[in-house]
């Protein structure tokens, strides 16, 4: 028997800046309609030198000095959340780095998304290698939500769900119906392929249509021949008034590339709207990444 979607466990990485106090507001909003958990974590650097007498940590009494900081912001963070929307939270210090310390809570606290504030449109070439967002994109073991700093709605009215490639439908659909769902909202399902691909694509668009007809979600729907997917995807969401698109982790084989010009990166600099990017959570935990040396909590590029 398939198991329902439900989005029962949400973590939100902050600096405690406007940025990511921005995607708090999305993200607590969403907890109080999903009757979710939120957790909200900072992760402070922590480096060491390694020599003769081990591991040892440099700076050890100004590490102390972030987190007691950290810790005295989180509580304020805490109060004011309670008071506003009287949640389940937690919050949380780590010495990980970003990526660590989200695969960690996703194994022990079973976390069904991330949501993560970003800087909204960026310049290709700003994209780059080594930031905390494509590190995140890269390596969290769940789906991903980015929300652009300009965003300022808290909920998601209007859902655009492409369907382009094959992979992760039905759980971009599932997903799709939960969030009209929980908003209220309806569905705008946009088909697009180029002459190459358009009878597999269309065939995948119809079988989506009877899947959300089966759901009795109300949606509308059509479908656009493009050679330029990214273009029509992010073109539509503008005049759809889309509050969110949701993405599949492989929606395209190579947006993982550092260099290329691909449909990953093109969403990211062709729209200001939020972006849901799947990922099959249990597909994924069977693959441990590396621990490696943390980086600031700043999320630069994207986020």
């Amino acid at each position: 028997m398939k198991m329902k979607t439900e989005i029962k466990t949400i973590v939100l990485p902050t600096d405690f800046s406007n940025l990511a106090n921005n995607a708090l507001n999305v993200a607590a909003e969403m907890a109080k309609r999903h009757q979710a958990k939120l957790i909200v974590v900072h992760t402070i650097n922590t480096y060491y030198m390694v020599g003769r007498g081990g591991k040892q940590v440099i700076g050890s009494e100004l590490i102390q000095e972030n987190m007691d900081l950290a810790k005295t912001k989180l509580d304020e963070l805490q109060t004011n959340l309670n008071e506003k929307y009287n949640l389940d939270l937690e919050t949380k210090i780590s010495t990980e780095s970003i990526v660590d310390s989200i695969n960690d809570l996703i194994l022990t606290d079973q976390v069904d998304l991330v949501v993560m504030g970003t800087s909204g449109e960026q310049n290709v070439k700003r994209f780059i290698l080594g930031s905390n967002s494509y590190n995140v994109l890269l390596n969290a073991n769940c789906s991903i939500l980015l929300i652009p700093e300009s965003f300022k709605k808290t909920s998601f009215k209007r859902i655009l769900f492409p369907v382009r490639v094959k992979h992760e439908l039905d759980q971009k659909a599932d997903l799709s119906i939960l969030l009209a769902d929980k908003n209220n909202g309806d569905i705008n399902l946009l088909g697009v392929g180029d002459i190459d691909q358009m009878v597999e694509c269309k065939k995948d668009y119809i079988e989506m249509k009877n899947t959300l007809s089966l759901n009795s979600a109300e949606y509308e729907s059509e479908f656009q021949l493009s050679h330029d997917n990214a273009e029509i995807i992010a073109k539509a969401a503008i005049e759809k008034q889309s509050d969110i698109i949701i993405l599949a982790d492989e929606d395209e084989d190579s947006w993982k590339s550092f260099m290329a010009d691909n449909f990953f990166k093109k969403m990211i600099n062709s729209t200001d709207i939020p972006l849901l990017i799947v990922k099959s959570k249990l597909d994924r935990l069977k693959n441990n990444t590396d621990r490696d040396m943390g980086y600031d909590l700043t999320m630069p590029i994207p986020g």
